[in-house]
């Protein structure tokens, strides 16, 4: 028999968006693989650098691997690309395809199975879910068929979508995202040099542009900012600032307080093939080791920032916002079970921001 026909797969639709969305939705798709024992077949849809942003008038998200470093994968999860997939059937041959629709910010995946009801798991999955109510798990169907398909993108942070009955599996699953989701050697090189460059420092990232679309309550008058960082970040230190605010007046009011400092200050040791995708990565690694970071709320990439402060160990993990609402702080009303739980029930996304589960081993 070939060795080819015993092969199983698992496909997925990409997160349409910007890489920190994209990237979250492939970390989904990757611990699912993982756990039914597949192959992680990349969408068509993906973009390689250099290639248009849009075909047929849809949008391609950049392709993970373009600042990731996935090649450590090997071995663990089979990565293939989408032509691999289809050369691995023989013309006309028809696949077995099972396809998931999983609503997001309703859904928690059970593994290996859901708990019984009535059992003292069964109580901590509750807690788990917070506001949740989906529930599923792996079916008979599911592992028998040859593709599993998810239809319809995710927008979840893996740790929080899947629920484990043992904790070890919890733990292997956050370090196959930890040690083999990583940026890739370029990125870290040169954040490195900007890091060593700028000393004690502190970070702070302003999302807007279309952003401030999407959620207006997120356009924050600058002086507020300001009065909110203050509360955070000793007079005259100095700031890094990360942003898509291409005018660099809209900080003036900051400049009065604090040595203010931008990407375009280390244009000298940038290579010039960096493309801006891998460049925004870069600032989001010099965010992470800051002494102390403040994100924009509902930033996905304000949110990675955060967690990779989980990863390197920084001393200041909590996380606070430009806006001045909760962050950590809301994890420690009524102590919740998981830290998410607060942040659901008073009516926050999900994917709004990270959490210390992600981190926590």
């Amino acid at each position: 028999m070939n060795p080819q026909s015993r092969t199983k797969y698992l496909t997925h639709t990409p997160w349409p968006g910007e890489l920190n969305n994209t990237r979250m939705s492939f970390e989904t798709s990757l611990v699912l693989a993982y756990l039914s024992g597949r192959c992680l077949v990349m969408p068509r849809e993906y973009r390689r650098g250099g290639e248009p942003e849009t075909e047929a008038g849809k949008f391609r998200p950049l392709h993970p691997q373009e600042c990731f470093e996935l090649e450590t994968l090997n071995g663990i999860v089979p990565v293939l690309s989408c032509e691999e997939y289809e050369q691995s059937f023989t013309p006309g041959q028809r696949t077995e395809r099972v396809d998931m629709i999983l609503k997001p910010q309703t859904t928690v995946f059970c593994f290996p199975e859901i708990p019984p009801r009535g059992t003292p798991e069964a109580k901590r999955l509750r807690d788990f879910a917070a506001t949740r109510q989906q529930l599923m798990e792996i079916t008979p169907e599911m592992k028998a068929c040859r593709t599993l398909n998810i239809k319809e993108p995710l927008l979840e942070h893996f740790y929080s979508f899947f629920y484990f009955s043992e904790e070890r599996d919890a733990v292997k699953c956050k370090r196959l995202i930890k040690e083999h989701v990583r940026f890739r050697p370029a990125i870290l090189r040169t954040a490195d040099k900007i890091v060593a460059s700028l000393g004690s420092y502190y970070a702070l990232h302003v999302r807007r542009n279309d952003f401030l679309q999407q959620y207006p309550g997120q356009d924050i008058p600058v002086d507020r900012v300001l009065s909110n960082v203050r509360m955070r970040v000793p007079a005259g230190a100095r700031l890094y600032i990360a942003s898509d605010e291409t005018d660099r007046n809209f900080f003036a009011a900051l400049r009065k307080g604090y040595e203010v400092c931008f990407i375009e200050d280390f244009r000298s040791v940038i290579p010039e093939d960096l493309s801006e995708a891998l460049i925004a990565c870069v600032e989001q690694v010099v965010c992470a080791f800051a002494k102390l970071f403040i994100g924009t709320k509902l930033s996905t990439y304000s949110g990675y920032i955060t967690r990779l402060r989980g990863y390197y160990g920084v001393p200041e993990k909590n996380i606070y916002f430009t806006d001045g609402s909760p962050g950590s702080e809301m994890d420690n009303r009524g102590s919740p079970p998981f830290s998410w739980k607060n942040w659901m029930q008073t009516g926050n996304p999900l994917w709004g921001r990270e959490f210390r589960e992600a981190w926590e081993l």
